[in-house]
Protein backbone atom coordinates (compact mmCIF):
# COMPACT_ATOMS: atom_id res chain seq x y z
CA UNK A 1 0.00 0.00 0.00
CA UNK A 2 1.39 3.23 -1.27
CA UNK A 3 2.35 5.70 1.92
CA UNK A 4 -0.11 8.55 1.78
CA UNK A 5 2.66 11.04 3.52
CA UNK A 6 5.73 11.56 1.57
CA UNK A 7 9.03 11.93 3.94
CA UNK A 8 10.57 14.78 4.64
CA UNK A 9 13.83 14.42 4.67
CA UNK A 10 15.93 14.85 8.11
CA UNK A 11 17.36 18.38 6.90
CA UNK A 12 14.25 19.86 6.42
CA UNK A 13 14.34 22.11 9.43
CA UNK A 14 18.19 22.26 9.91
CA UNK A 15 18.66 25.44 12.14
CA UNK A 16 15.07 25.56 12.76
CA UNK A 17 14.04 23.00 15.46
CA UNK A 18 15.66 21.71 18.69
CA UNK A 19 16.65 18.16 17.14
CA UNK A 20 20.64 19.64 16.81
CA UNK A 21 20.31 21.16 20.38
CA UNK A 22 20.89 19.39 24.00
CA UNK A 23 18.12 19.07 25.81
CA UNK A 24 19.48 20.56 28.86
CA UNK A 25 20.40 23.59 26.67
CA UNK A 26 18.68 26.72 27.70
CA UNK A 27 16.83 27.10 23.71
CA UNK A 28 15.57 23.69 24.97
CA UNK A 29 14.02 24.11 28.50
CA UNK A 30 12.98 27.53 26.97
CA UNK A 31 10.28 25.63 24.87
CA UNK A 32 9.13 22.94 27.16
CA UNK A 33 8.40 25.87 29.49
CA UNK A 34 6.28 27.32 26.44
CA UNK A 35 4.49 23.66 26.14
CA UNK A 36 3.55 23.97 29.85
CA UNK A 37 2.22 27.02 30.10
CA UNK A 38 0.13 26.62 27.32
CA UNK A 39 -1.48 23.33 29.25
CA UNK A 40 -1.92 25.63 31.88
CA UNK A 41 -3.77 28.53 29.72
CA UNK A 42 -6.27 25.46 28.96
CA UNK A 43 -6.10 24.38 32.19
CA UNK A 44 -9.88 24.01 31.70
CA UNK A 45 -10.22 22.03 28.83
CA UNK A 46 -7.78 19.92 25.94
CA UNK A 47 -6.09 22.34 23.55
CA UNK A 48 -5.68 21.13 19.93
CA UNK A 49 -4.85 23.77 17.65
CA UNK A 50 -2.74 27.20 17.46
CA UNK A 51 -1.77 29.84 15.19
CA UNK A 52 1.27 31.19 15.79
CA UNK A 53 1.74 34.52 14.20
CA UNK A 54 3.63 37.91 15.07
CA UNK A 55 3.10 41.71 14.80
CA UNK A 56 5.32 42.47 11.85
CA UNK A 57 8.48 40.35 9.82
CA UNK A 58 11.40 38.70 11.18
CA UNK A 59 9.94 38.16 14.36
CA UNK A 60 11.26 34.30 14.53
CA UNK A 61 7.38 33.29 14.20
CA UNK A 62 8.23 30.20 12.32
CA UNK A 63 11.24 29.14 14.39
CA UNK A 64 8.66 29.21 17.30
CA UNK A 65 6.21 27.63 15.30
CA UNK A 66 8.36 24.67 14.00
CA UNK A 67 10.34 24.08 17.60
CA UNK A 68 6.33 24.32 19.77
CA UNK A 69 5.61 21.32 17.38
CA UNK A 70 8.86 19.65 18.11
CA UNK A 71 8.32 20.22 21.84
CA UNK A 72 5.09 18.31 21.78
CA UNK A 73 6.07 15.80 19.39
CA UNK A 74 8.44 14.85 22.02
CA UNK A 75 5.75 13.98 24.56
CA UNK A 76 4.99 11.16 21.77
CA UNK A 77 1.47 13.35 20.56
CA UNK A 78 1.05 13.32 16.99
CA UNK A 79 1.75 16.87 16.08
CA UNK A 80 0.50 18.26 13.02
CA UNK A 81 2.41 21.74 11.41
CA UNK A 82 0.82 23.92 8.86
CA UNK A 83 2.50 26.17 6.73
CA UNK A 84 -0.53 28.86 6.47
CA UNK A 85 1.62 31.62 5.35
CA UNK A 86 1.35 32.01 1.67
CA UNK A 87 3.07 35.00 0.88
CA UNK A 88 6.50 34.09 2.62
CA UNK A 89 6.12 30.03 3.35
CA UNK A 90 9.09 29.58 5.68
CA UNK A 91 8.55 25.79 6.37
CA UNK A 92 7.80 25.09 2.79
CA UNK A 93 10.43 26.97 1.27
CA UNK A 94 12.99 24.54 3.43
CA UNK A 95 11.68 21.85 1.22
CA UNK A 96 10.88 22.85 -2.67
CA UNK A 97 10.45 19.21 -3.37
CA UNK A 98 7.29 19.57 -1.46
CA UNK A 99 5.79 22.90 -3.75
CA UNK A 100 3.22 20.86 -5.55
CA UNK A 101 1.44 19.71 -2.80
CA UNK A 102 -0.13 21.79 0.56
CA UNK A 103 -2.69 24.26 1.50
CA UNK A 104 -2.78 26.34 -1.07
CA UNK A 105 -3.50 23.79 -3.96
CA UNK A 106 -6.05 21.92 -1.25
CA UNK A 107 -8.21 25.48 -0.86
CA UNK A 108 -7.91 26.60 -4.41
CA UNK A 109 -8.55 23.76 -6.70
CA UNK A 110 -8.75 20.45 -5.19
CA UNK A 111 -12.26 21.10 -3.37
CA UNK A 112 -13.81 22.60 -6.87
CA UNK A 113 -14.18 18.89 -8.72
CA UNK A 114 -16.84 17.69 -11.21
CA UNK A 115 -18.96 15.84 -9.51
CA UNK A 116 -21.73 16.12 -12.03
CA UNK A 117 -22.17 12.49 -12.22
CA UNK A 118 -19.83 9.28 -10.83
CA UNK A 119 -19.46 6.07 -8.64
CA UNK A 120 -20.76 6.04 -4.91
CA UNK A 121 -17.49 4.28 -4.44
CA UNK A 122 -15.31 6.67 -5.28
CA UNK A 123 -16.85 9.53 -3.40
CA UNK A 124 -19.25 9.33 -0.01
CA UNK A 125 -22.41 10.94 0.38
CA UNK A 126 -20.94 12.56 2.65
CA UNK A 127 -17.51 13.51 0.15
CA UNK A 128 -20.78 15.28 -2.17
CA UNK A 129 -22.58 17.18 0.39
CA UNK A 130 -19.44 18.60 1.54
CA UNK A 131 -17.98 19.57 -1.97
CA UNK A 132 -22.05 20.83 -3.18
CA UNK A 133 -21.58 23.16 -0.01
CA UNK A 134 -17.99 24.49 -0.80
CA UNK A 135 -19.23 24.74 -4.70
CA UNK A 136 -22.56 26.47 -3.28
CA UNK A 137 -24.44 23.86 -5.67
CA UNK A 138 -28.40 24.60 -6.29
CA UNK A 139 -30.14 21.47 -7.67
CA UNK A 140 -30.81 17.90 -6.88
CA UNK A 141 -28.16 15.17 -5.89
CA UNK A 142 -29.89 11.34 -7.51
CA UNK A 143 -28.64 8.74 -5.53
CA UNK A 144 -28.92 5.11 -6.98
CA UNK A 145 -27.62 1.76 -5.07
CA UNK A 146 -29.67 -1.51 -6.58
CA UNK A 147 -33.22 -0.57 -6.26
CA UNK A 148 -33.03 1.89 -3.41
CA UNK A 149 -33.65 6.09 -4.46
CA UNK A 150 -32.55 8.80 -2.46
CA UNK A 151 -32.91 12.84 -4.12
CA UNK A 152 -31.14 15.36 -1.83
CA UNK A 153 -32.10 19.05 -2.55
CA UNK A 154 -29.81 21.46 -1.94
CA UNK A 155 -29.94 25.51 -2.49
CA UNK A 156 -26.97 27.57 -2.62
CA UNK A 157 -25.12 24.28 -0.94
CA UNK A 158 -27.08 24.12 1.92
CA UNK A 159 -29.67 21.08 2.48
CA UNK A 160 -33.17 21.93 1.72
CA UNK A 161 -35.16 19.06 1.31
CA UNK A 162 -34.28 15.04 1.54
CA UNK A 163 -37.13 12.82 -0.38
CA UNK A 164 -36.87 8.67 -0.15
CA UNK A 165 -37.79 7.88 -3.35
CA UNK A 166 -37.91 4.17 -2.86
CA UNK A 167 -39.26 4.19 1.02
CA UNK A 168 -41.58 1.08 1.78
CA UNK A 169 -45.40 2.24 1.22
CA UNK A 170 -45.86 1.69 5.00
CA UNK A 171 -43.37 3.96 5.71
CA UNK A 172 -44.69 6.72 3.87
CA UNK A 173 -45.95 10.10 5.73
CA UNK A 174 -49.69 9.62 4.41
CA UNK A 175 -49.82 5.93 5.67
CA UNK A 176 -48.14 7.01 9.06
CA UNK A 177 -50.38 9.74 9.53
CA UNK A 178 -53.49 7.36 9.16
CA UNK A 179 -51.65 4.45 10.91
CA UNK A 180 -52.27 6.81 13.78
CA UNK A 181 -55.05 8.50 13.04
CA UNK A 182 -54.38 11.53 12.66
CA UNK A 183 -56.04 11.85 8.98
CA UNK A 184 -58.77 9.99 7.51
CA UNK A 185 -58.05 7.85 4.30
CA UNK A 186 -60.69 10.42 2.32
CA UNK A 187 -58.35 13.27 3.86
CA UNK A 188 -55.13 11.22 2.18
CA UNK A 189 -56.93 11.05 -0.89
CA UNK A 190 -57.79 14.78 -2.09
CA UNK A 191 -54.52 15.00 -0.85
CA UNK A 192 -52.97 13.19 -3.21
CA UNK A 193 -55.55 14.72 -5.91
CA UNK A 194 -54.22 18.00 -5.62
CA UNK A 195 -50.74 17.10 -5.31
CA UNK A 196 -51.51 15.57 -8.51
CA UNK A 197 -52.69 18.49 -9.79
CA UNK A 198 -50.10 21.17 -8.19
CA UNK A 199 -46.39 19.11 -8.13
CA UNK A 200 -47.05 20.72 -4.40
CA UNK A 201 -45.51 18.70 -1.29
CA UNK A 202 -48.19 16.21 0.78
CA UNK A 203 -46.67 17.90 4.17
CA UNK A 204 -47.60 22.02 2.72
CA UNK A 205 -50.77 20.85 0.88
CA UNK A 206 -52.13 19.04 4.42
CA UNK A 207 -51.18 22.07 6.10
CA UNK A 208 -53.12 24.34 3.75
CA UNK A 209 -55.87 22.63 3.44
CA UNK A 210 -56.12 22.08 7.52
CA UNK A 211 -56.03 18.74 8.16
CA UNK A 212 -53.35 19.31 10.35
CA UNK A 213 -51.20 21.26 12.44
CA UNK A 214 -48.22 22.23 11.88
CA UNK A 215 -46.89 21.00 15.51
CA UNK A 216 -48.55 17.84 14.41
CA UNK A 217 -46.69 17.75 11.25
CA UNK A 218 -43.08 18.38 12.44
CA UNK A 219 -42.58 15.56 14.15
CA UNK A 220 -43.44 13.21 10.92
CA UNK A 221 -41.37 15.15 8.78
CA UNK A 222 -38.80 14.88 10.77
CA UNK A 223 -38.96 11.26 11.11
CA UNK A 224 -38.93 11.07 7.32
CA UNK A 225 -35.98 13.43 6.88
CA UNK A 226 -33.62 11.27 9.24
CA UNK A 227 -34.52 7.81 7.79
CA UNK A 228 -33.95 9.40 4.11
CA UNK A 229 -30.70 10.89 5.26
CA UNK A 230 -29.49 7.37 6.97
CA UNK A 231 -30.37 5.72 3.69
CA UNK A 232 -28.50 8.20 1.87
CA UNK A 233 -25.33 8.20 4.23
CA UNK A 234 -25.69 4.01 4.30
CA UNK A 235 -25.14 4.20 0.15
CA UNK A 236 -21.76 2.94 -0.20
CA UNK A 237 -21.99 1.70 -4.18
CA UNK A 238 -24.51 2.37 -7.28
CA UNK A 239 -24.40 6.05 -9.29
CA UNK A 240 -25.05 9.80 -8.51
CA UNK A 241 -25.83 12.55 -10.50
CA UNK A 242 -26.20 15.91 -9.77
CA UNK A 243 -28.84 17.72 -11.91
CA UNK A 244 -29.42 21.40 -11.40
CA UNK A 245 -32.39 23.24 -10.47
CA UNK A 246 -32.79 27.24 -10.45
CA UNK A 247 -33.49 29.52 -7.73
CA UNK A 248 -37.07 30.13 -8.52
CA UNK A 249 -37.57 26.12 -7.90
CA UNK A 250 -37.29 26.88 -4.54
CA UNK A 251 -39.26 30.29 -4.21
CA UNK A 252 -42.27 28.25 -4.91
CA UNK A 253 -44.84 27.29 -1.83
CA UNK A 254 -43.57 24.32 0.42
CA UNK A 255 -43.20 22.89 4.18
CA UNK A 256 -39.82 23.09 5.31
CA UNK A 257 -38.82 21.62 8.39
CA UNK A 258 -36.99 24.42 10.41
CA UNK A 259 -34.31 22.33 11.88
CA UNK A 260 -32.93 20.98 9.02
CA UNK A 261 -29.87 21.83 9.56
CA UNK A 262 -29.53 20.90 12.70
CA UNK A 263 -30.81 17.53 11.92
CA UNK A 264 -28.49 16.86 9.54
CA UNK A 265 -25.90 16.99 11.78
CA UNK A 266 -27.39 14.76 14.08
CA UNK A 267 -27.54 12.10 11.88
CA UNK A 268 -23.87 12.99 10.03
CA UNK A 269 -22.48 12.15 13.47
CA UNK A 270 -20.33 8.73 13.69
CA UNK A 271 -21.73 8.14 9.98
CA UNK A 272 -19.55 10.53 7.51
CA UNK A 273 -17.08 8.97 5.36
CA UNK A 274 -15.59 10.92 3.24
CA UNK A 275 -13.15 9.15 1.33
CA UNK A 276 -12.38 11.43 -1.50
CA UNK A 277 -11.90 14.22 0.87
CA UNK A 278 -9.67 12.35 3.20
CA UNK A 279 -7.56 11.29 0.49
CA UNK A 280 -6.92 14.40 -0.84
CA UNK A 281 -5.92 16.22 2.69
CA UNK A 282 -3.97 13.38 3.47
CA UNK A 283 -1.89 13.44 0.34
CA UNK A 284 -1.15 17.17 0.91
CA UNK A 285 0.50 16.19 4.26
CA UNK A 286 4.34 14.89 4.94
CA UNK A 287 6.06 13.03 7.39
CA UNK A 288 9.15 14.60 8.85
CA UNK A 289 12.18 12.67 10.67
CA UNK A 290 10.37 13.04 13.94
CA UNK A 291 8.14 10.04 14.33
CA UNK A 292 5.33 11.86 15.55
CA UNK A 293 5.73 14.81 13.67
CA UNK A 294 3.85 15.88 10.53
CA UNK A 295 4.28 18.79 8.35
CA UNK A 296 1.29 20.49 5.57
CA UNK A 297 3.19 22.80 3.20
CA UNK A 298 1.90 25.59 2.13
CA UNK A 299 2.03 24.32 -1.28
CA UNK A 300 2.44 26.74 -4.84
CA UNK A 301 2.55 30.64 -3.82
CA UNK A 302 -1.74 31.78 -4.83
CA UNK A 303 -2.31 35.12 -6.15
CA UNK A 304 -4.92 35.62 -2.89
CA UNK A 305 -4.28 34.40 -0.38
CA UNK A 306 -6.50 36.18 2.08
CA UNK A 307 -9.27 35.23 -0.42
CA UNK A 308 -8.35 31.42 0.12
CA UNK A 309 -7.96 31.21 3.31
CA UNK A 310 -11.34 32.65 4.23
CA UNK A 311 -13.20 29.94 1.80
CA UNK A 312 -15.31 27.66 4.17
CA UNK A 313 -13.21 24.75 3.68
CA UNK A 314 -9.96 26.09 5.48
CA UNK A 315 -12.06 26.22 8.65
CA UNK A 316 -13.44 22.62 7.19
CA UNK A 317 -10.06 21.48 6.85
CA UNK A 318 -8.95 22.52 10.68
CA UNK A 319 -11.79 20.68 11.89
CA UNK A 320 -10.89 17.66 10.12
CA UNK A 321 -7.07 17.73 11.00
CA UNK A 322 -8.65 18.41 14.79
CA UNK A 323 -9.63 15.13 15.19
CA UNK A 324 -7.04 13.00 13.37
CA UNK A 325 -4.12 14.30 15.02
CA UNK A 326 -3.28 15.49 18.54
CA UNK A 327 -2.00 18.90 18.12
CA UNK A 328 -2.27 21.43 15.39
CA UNK A 329 0.71 24.38 15.20
CA UNK A 330 -0.47 26.85 12.40
CA UNK A 331 2.42 29.13 11.18
CA UNK A 332 0.60 32.09 9.67
CA UNK A 333 1.83 35.94 8.25
CA UNK A 334 2.12 38.99 10.60
CA UNK A 335 -0.70 40.51 11.54
CA UNK A 336 0.04 44.04 10.65
CA UNK A 337 1.21 43.47 7.25
CA UNK A 338 -1.53 41.23 6.28
CA UNK A 339 -5.39 40.12 7.31
CA UNK A 340 -4.34 36.49 6.78
CA UNK A 341 -3.87 35.51 10.57
CA UNK A 342 -7.37 37.35 11.57
CA UNK A 343 -9.17 34.90 9.03
CA UNK A 344 -8.05 31.79 10.57
CA UNK A 345 -7.65 33.22 13.95
CA UNK A 346 -11.40 32.53 15.19
CA UNK A 347 -11.39 28.40 13.70
CA UNK A 348 -8.02 27.59 16.64
CA UNK A 349 -8.34 26.86 19.81
CA UNK A 350 -5.53 30.18 20.44
CA UNK A 351 -3.67 32.74 18.86
CA UNK A 352 0.26 33.18 20.31
CA UNK A 353 1.75 36.20 19.23
CA UNK A 354 5.58 36.22 18.67
CA UNK A 355 7.63 39.31 19.46
CA UNK A 356 11.05 39.81 19.22
CA UNK A 357 13.10 41.26 21.97
CA UNK A 358 14.49 45.12 21.70
CA UNK A 359 13.09 45.19 18.47
CA UNK A 360 9.92 45.00 17.95
CA UNK A 361 7.32 48.44 18.44
CA UNK A 362 5.58 48.15 22.03
CA UNK A 363 2.90 49.97 19.69
CA UNK A 364 2.77 47.43 17.43
CA UNK A 365 2.20 44.61 19.24
CA UNK A 366 -0.51 46.65 21.32
CA UNK A 367 -2.04 47.39 17.61
CA UNK A 368 -1.21 43.47 16.66
CA UNK A 369 -3.17 42.52 19.49
CA UNK A 370 -6.25 44.80 19.49
CA UNK A 371 -6.80 43.73 16.27
CA UNK A 372 -6.53 39.76 16.95
CA UNK A 373 -9.27 40.38 19.82
CA UNK A 374 -11.30 42.39 17.18
CA UNK A 375 -11.26 39.14 15.54
CA UNK A 376 -12.98 37.23 18.45
CA UNK A 377 -9.95 34.47 19.13
CA UNK A 378 -8.62 33.32 22.19
CA UNK A 379 -5.15 35.18 22.71
CA UNK A 380 -2.74 33.43 24.79
CA UNK A 381 -0.05 35.49 25.16
CA UNK A 382 3.18 36.59 24.13
CA UNK A 383 6.25 35.02 23.31
CA UNK A 384 9.41 37.31 23.48
CA UNK A 385 11.53 36.06 21.21
CA UNK A 386 15.53 36.13 21.04
CA UNK A 387 15.76 37.12 24.33
CA UNK A 388 19.80 38.32 25.40
CA UNK A 389 19.91 35.87 28.14
CA UNK A 390 23.56 37.06 29.02
CA UNK A 391 22.07 40.83 29.88
CA UNK A 392 21.48 41.59 33.33
CA UNK A 393 20.06 39.22 35.64
CA UNK A 394 18.73 36.69 32.98
CA UNK A 395 22.51 35.25 33.05
CA UNK A 396 22.63 34.76 36.62
CA UNK A 397 19.74 33.45 37.02
CA UNK A 398 20.07 30.91 34.28
CA UNK A 399 23.70 29.94 34.57
CA UNK A 400 23.10 29.26 38.45
CA UNK A 401 21.11 26.19 36.57
CA UNK A 402 22.49 25.22 33.69
CA UNK A 403 25.84 26.77 33.30
CA UNK A 404 27.20 29.06 30.92
CA UNK A 405 26.93 27.93 27.64
CA UNK A 406 30.34 26.78 25.52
Amino acid sequence: MTDPHPKVNSHFLDGLYLGNYPSQSRYAESYRSLRTNLHFSFAEGEFQSILVTSAGPEEGKSTVAANLAYTLAQAEKRVLMIDADMRKPKLSSLRPSLKQIGLSRLLSNVFEINIDSGSLENFGVSDLLWLSAFQKRTGVLHLTEKKNLVDIYLKKGELSDVNWISRPGEKRLASLLVKYKILTKDQVRDAYIQQKNTKQQLGFILLSLGYIKEEELLGFIRLHIIESLRQALQMQSGQFFFEKLPLSYFERPRFNHPDLPQILKQVIIGEEKIPYIEKLIYSSIAKTDSPYLFLMPCGPIPKNPADLLAAPQMKFIISFLKRRFDFLVIDSPPVLPASDALIIAPFVDGVLLVTRAAKTNRQFVKKALEQIKMAKANILGVVLNQLDFKRERYYKYYTKYYGKKK
